[in-house]
């Protein structure tokens, strides 16, 4: 009696129905016939118009729908819509029920489990241009984040079939929100949270592969594929989005910091950074963050103006130890290891020619240090025949034999100390040449705490 009822209640709409599909599949090749409000009354009217497993069976697909062209609150109505007709499914309702008496009980159910995957597809489709209604609080009272909602799904009994599909909607929404809720806390990592809300959602992805590997039918494993995947890109669009918030976050508080750990892909002009800055700012970066570096030794950094043919920097060292002196610095940032090319050994050159008698108010100028990306094979020679041209010694020192430097350094760099290691360089800098620096800034902090912990001890 109910399956009959059910027949009968669903055939008044059905032509309606079938005639409300066909036109909405056909406007994507025919273009749209009316306003985004008549096509949103259309397809509400659709969905409305649901009243039976068979109608389930014959909607259209949702790329051919279209939810992406609606608002958000109306696709949140949508979202409502479908959740009521699938709720209609998972209770197993007698008179939305489709009997074939050709086909065996098996196979009749399955025309339920059929349903229910064409309604998932529809409800993870059109959710993703809903979220933001819900998580606003525009909806109606109802939204599939509510955890009543997910809870009453767990608690109904409809059968097996109907638990499995109610559990894989459960667990995709409890993930969905997880993502939703990672934006808005960030990472562990950043102190925001105790813990990264992507492990709640990677456990989510986890639950659905594993209820849907219990059941031993394809529908349900291919609804469990279908949830896993949506959950997967709206977990990924959160993890990119919450991580650009944090590094946007990192960059506010910890300027000086980050600056100088994006030295050496600044300095070799890495796609990150390039993306990150624009190819046309990534030299002025990278000279700042030296400058931050340099500052950060103890040296007095006076920045030369950009677009002139000069170095790029002028530092005079620390006092304590001895007389201070001047040193000129001069960035390059290259994509590819960095070999002194001609016009940039010249511009030192000439610079250094004509700003050496115009120094006499700093400290004596005692060398030029040019800091920039790994070495070409090459630039050992060149950066020799420029030092033996100029009356100023010259060297190059890659930025990470420089950032090794700072990191192994707590404090002000030894003046003296730091000028030896220049010189005892051929030509080029390297990692075993500051390792005086670091020793002798270790040995003369050593003597210091000593000095005054034998003070206190009096």
């Amino acid at each position: 009696m109910g399956r009959e009822s059910g027949w009968r209640r669903s055939a008044g709409c059905r032509e309606t129905f079938e005639c409300r599909g066909r036109e909405l599949s056909n406007q994507e090749a025919n273009g749209p016939d009316h306003s985004a409000d008549d096509a949103y009354g259309q397809l509400l009217q659709l969905l409305e118009n649901l009243a039976s497993v068979r109608d389930v069976l014959k909607l259209p697909q949702p790329s051919v729908l279209r939810y992406d062209r609606h608002t958000h609150e109306q696709c949140a109505d949508l979202v409502e819509r479908i959740k009521d007709t699938w709720l209609a499914v998972l209770e197993r309702r007698e008179g939305w029920q489709r009997v074939d008496p050709d086909k065996t009980d098996e196979e009749n159910d399955a025309f339920w489990r059929a349903s229910s995957l064409i309604l998932a597809a529809h409800f993870s489709t059109a959710l993703k241009y809903a979220e933001v209604s819900f998580l606003g609080g525009k909806s109606k009272g109802w939204s599939p984040f509510l955890k009543s909602f997910r809870r009453g799904l767990l608690l109904s009994e409809y059968g097996v079939d109907a638990a499995v599909e109610r559990r894989l909607l459960s667990d995709f929404c409890a993930g969905w929100w997880d993502s939703s809720f990672m934006e808005v806390v960030g990472s562990a990592a950043m102190g925001k949270t105790p813990v990264g809300y992507d492990l709640f959602v990677f456990w989510a992805i986890e639950h659905l592969s594993e209820v849907a590997l219990f059941s031993p039918h394809q529908e349900h494993l291919r609804m469990g594929h279908l949830l896993s995947r949506a959950l997967a890109e709206r977990s990924r669009e959160a993890v990119d989005r919450r991580d650009k918030a944090d590094i946007e976050f990192r960059d506010r508080i910890w300027r000086d910091a980050v600056s100088v750990r994006e030295l050496p892909a600044l300095a070799s002009r890495q796609k990150g950074v390039v993306e990150k800055y624009g190819e046309k700012h990534v030299e002025s970066k990278f000279e700042d963050s030296l400058n931050l570096l340099m500052q950060g030794l103890g040296f007095m950094v006076i920045p030369t103006r950009q677009g002139q043919r000069r170095v790029d920097m002028i530092c005079i060292s620390p006092g304590g130890d001895s007389d201070p002196y001047a040193i000129l610095i001069e960035a390059k940032s290259s994509h590819n290891n960095y070999a002194l090319p001609t016009k940039d050994s010249r511009a030192i050159s000439e610079y250094v020619d004509s700003v050496r008698g115009r120094l006499r108010t700093l400290p004596p100028l005692r060398l030029v240090l040019i800091v920039g990306p790994e070495g070409a094979k090459t630039l050992g020679g060149k950066v020799r025949d420029l030092d033996f041209e100029l009356p100023v010694p010259v060297r190059y020192m890659p930025i990470r034999t420089l950032l090794l430097l700072r990191e192994s350094l707590p404090g002000v760099v030894p003046a003296q100390a730091f000028l030896r290691a220049m010189m005892a360089a051929e030509s080029v800098v390297l990692p075993v040449h500051v390792e005086s620096v670091i020793s002798a800034f270790r040995t003369v902090n050593a003597a210091h705490s000593e000095f005054i912990s034998r003070m206190l001890d009096e």
